[in-house]
């Protein structure tokens, strides 16, 4: 027996806070039933706002595993997945109405809660730093009190980094405004490079992303990135209120088959490390060590998106959330005061985890092996 579709969701006045509404439709037959399409149903469309340009990174396979296996389909949905510059524009997507839901990371969706927009997380896909903090593994700096008086390199001013980098040195009791001098490198490119190489920066703190890209041209670098931030959110379904209220049932079944396609790869991972080489080609080029971003990213993947439930895909963890928003808060007088159970929304995850798992892991191992 399948259950119903949650509730809409509703934004109080003048708070964040949610309150579900009733809703009375049933789920199609098919999601987690026989697998038959959802026939005599109307489809329905969602737009996803992805966090990259390229639309993919070796970390999303959930998403791609749902969308090239047909488990949107075949819940009556169509959803296009549309490349942004990175997360903050993916968050000002989302924001603007201009797409339903996006997966911007943590820091974007947690500022945004803090100067008081309307945004939710219905879904956690990730947890685990998405940001670190890094020194060269020669340079003597073992320690993030070792970086007073250092000059920092960051991706870019804003990035999602500073705001982590900023509270690391806070807790050192340095003062990121007088005490380090934060310069923009850029993102694991030829500026990195050079600006490590000529000693111009001290350390470099940015996406791990950036850092995998350093690692494949060879560079070491010790990761002094404090171990709280396992703890905190990475990525989820980001919405608004008013795209829950106007869309429950695609939202839901958004949900459903996204959790399908995590279920799936965690059943085979290889599968899905080869969608991804087919996705993303080029994250995948090996060095001469054998080595490839994609690779890098895509092991440290399966630590970060690894439910701790796994008959709970998408489940929150609201204290580490909480623990997450007041770090974010601390850099800022000009945030507000945010509760965790104010901008994360739990009313999908049991009917998202309502699917059949027997097929799902019978999918992963039919699965055949296309670019290896």
């Amino acid at each position: 027996m399948q259950t119903t579709r949650p509730a809409a969701v509703l934004v109080l006045a003048g708070a964040l806070a949610l309150t579900a509404c009733s809703g009375d439709e049933t789920a199609p037959a098919s999601a987690g039933g026989d697998g038959s399409p959802a026939a005599a149903e109307e489809r329905a469309s969602i737009t996803m706002a992805m966090a990259a340009e390229d639309t993919y990174t070796a970390e999303w396979w959930g998403w791609l595993a749902a969308d090239n296996l047909g488990y949107y389909d075949e819940l009556g949905l169509d959803v296009e997945f549309v490349a942004t510059g990175g997360s903050g524009d993916a968050m000002e997507q989302i924001v603007a109405g201009n797409a339903d839901a996006g997966n911007p990371s943590a820091p974007a969706f947690g500022e945004a809660a803090l100067v008081g927009l309307d945004v939710v997380n219905m879904f956690t896909y990730s947890s685990g730093a998405i940001f670190g903090i890094f020194v060269p593994q020669d340079g003597g700096i073992t320690d993030i009190a070792g970086l007073d008086g250092a000059n920092i390199g960051i991706s870019e001013p804003g990035g999602g980094e500073v705001a982590f980098l900023e509270a690391a040195l806070r807790a050192e009791g340095i003062d990121p405004i007088t005490d380090v001098q934060l310069i923009p490198i850029g993102d694991g490119g030829p500026e990195t490079l050079a600006a490590l190489d000529n000693g111009s920066v001290d350390a470099y703190s940015t996406a791990y992303n950036d850092i995998f890209a350093l690692q494949t041209a060879g560079y070491d670098l010790l990761d002094l990135t404090p171990d709280i931030y396992n703890t905190f959110p990475a990525r989820g379904i980001i919405t608004t209120p008013a795209v829950l209220e106007e869309k429950p049932d695609a939202m839901a079944d958004f949900a459903r088959g996204t959790a399908m396609g995590m279920y799936f790869c965690l059943e085979n991972t290889e599968a899905c490390r080869d969608m991804m080489r087919g996705a993303i080609p080029a994250a995948f080029e090996e060095n001469a060590d054998g080595v490839s971003q994609g690779d890098l990213r895509f092991e440290l993947s399966l630590q970060q998106v690894d439910p701790a439930d796994l008959e709970r895909i998408g489940a929150h963890d609201v204290e580490g959330t909480q623990e997450f928003l007041d770090l974010i808060q601390s850099t800022s007088d000009d945030y507000q005061d945010v509760e965790a159970e104010a901008v994360l929304n739990d009313e999908f995850v049991d009917y998202a985890n309502d699917f059949d798992r027997e097929r799902v892991a019978q999918d992963a191992q039919d699965y055949e092996l296309q670019n290896s």
